[in-house]
Order: C-alpha cells, then structure tokens, then sequence
C-alpha cells in the first residue's frame, strides 16, 4: 500500500502538522488501520479509497483512536492526490464521519468546507481554573468536542504549561487554548491544541479545533474572515473564514516522504 507524509498548514518542510496519507486499493479492518496509525505515530494518519460515484472515503486515525474530523490530514490527502496521485479533478469530494466534506485550490493554497462548530461560554470559576491560575483566564466554552479556554494575550498562550492529567480529566476529545493576536503581528488570534485522551500531547497545527475558534472569535471580534496561527513548537498558518454554517479554511502543504507499506 502506498503512502506519503505531508507537512500540512506550511509551505516549508519540517514544520506545520504531519500526516501519513495511505491509498487502500483493497480491504483493511479497522484494527489494521488503527495498527498502522500507531507504527507511524504521527497525530493523524488517513486512508483514502475511491468510491464508484467518484467520491473519496476518508478516515483519520490517530496512534490511539479513529477521530470525527481533521484538517490537517483532509489537506495532506488533497495535496497527495492532486500532486502524487494524478488526481485533476479541482474540487475533490470526500465521504467522512463528518458529512461529504469539499475542498478545492486556487494556486498551491488548498481550501477545505468544514461544518462550523458553535462554542457556549462557560462559566470561568469552574473547570477552567482546574486547567489554568484565574489571573490568566479571560474566557471558556464548551466548544463540541472539545473545551476552550482563551486566556489574557498572545504570549500567554506561547508560555502555557499544559497539566496534561488535568486536561485528561475534562473527558473531551481535547483542550484549545487561545487568545487575540498581539497588536501588528496580523494575526487576529492564535492557539494551541493538547488532546492526552486521543495520544497527543500537543498537536502541531489543528484544522478541525478552528471550526470552533471561527464562531467563538467571531463573536469576540465581529468578524467572519481571520488569519490564525497555532503556535506550536512547530507552528502553522491558517486561512479561517465564516460562511453561514460553513468554515473555510485555507493553508499549504508540502510532501516529505513517501513509500510502500509491506501488509502481505
């Protein structure tokens, strides 16, 4: 079986978010594809098959569970099928746990339709104080899958110290941690991303945490058209606009390794 790793949300190589991407031309079970997920060990490995209507199945797993939605590795399979697999079609549908999602590109900047993920505020004197000191806390929601905390600015989130049992404890596929662009950096917000219960300690660069941070930023800064980054160690960029219940998100990709799995 053939596969390719991608660094997604980058146009550099070694940075942004890894991802294998696999082409299945046959059967696997789910407990082989959650085996090869783990021997990677990257945050997300998809498997791309094609359907008889043209669409294309697509499943991320990542080294401990098979997940709803991922950005990063819906952008890594794009870009393997536009640049490694011949694929010329310019929007590429694919069947998910997610609903039929579509993405398209305009140059090397590759664009995926996403369903928004609605955040509800929640109370800061709760859960969010076992995560992070008061002093730090401007915000929390309930973001879907997910919990939200935005603290004071920038810089406190590039210093944030994850308790990883802590967030471990919040039973949730993960925590966001966000807050507002420091003045002139052209960022209109910036986060982190730590999922413990999923076997990622801190993911690089997480497309699907941004379908909630467009719809709680957006009410925080009352607009709909962002440029974000996650500021990872190994950091990324993203696109993020609001349409209706849709989110755009935008970003590069860069191929870095590829070659054949031995499965027989």
């Amino acid at each position: 079986m053939k596969y390719v790793v991608v660094d997604a949300f980058t146009e550099r190589k070694f940075a942004g978010n890894s991802a294998a991407v696999c082409l299945v031309e046959g059967h696997l079970s789910d407990a082989l594809m959650q085996q090869i997920a783990a021997e990677f060990n990257l945050s997300e490995t998809a498997y791309l098959a094609l359907q008889s209507d043209g669409c294309w199945s697509l499943r991320w797993f990542t080294p401990m569970i098979e997940v709803n939605l991922c950005g990063h590795a819906t952008l890594a399979a794009a870009h393997v099928l536009w640049t490694e697999f011949g694929v010329s079609d310019e929007v590429l549908r694919f069947a998910t746990r997610s609903g039929e999602l579509r993405v398209s590109r305009m140059g090397a900047v590759v664009s995926m339709r996403f369903p928004i993920t609605v955040t509800v505020n929640s109370d800061t004197t709760g859960w969010a104080q076992t995560i992070v000191k008061p002093a730090l806390l401007s915000g929390a929601a309930i973001a879907g899958e997910d919990y939200l905390i935005e603290l004071k600015d920038a810089m406190a989130v590039q210093n944030f110290t994850p308790d990883l049992p802590a967030i471990a404890a919040l039973n949730s596929r993960g925590l966001i941690v966000s807050a507002k662009g420091a003045q002139g950096s052209g960022l209109d917000f910036v986060s982190r991303f730590f999922a413990p219960n999923a076997g990622i300690d801190e993911d690089p660069v997480t497309g699907s945490a941004h379908c909630a941070l467009a719809h709680y930023w957006a009410q925080k800064l009352a607009k709909t058209d962002f440029v974000a980054k996650q500021v990872s160690r190994r950091g990324g960029v993203l696109g993020v606009a609001i349409d209706g219940d849709i989110v755009v998100l935008s970003g590069k990709a860069i191929s870095t390794m590829s070659g054949e799995l031995r499965l027989g």
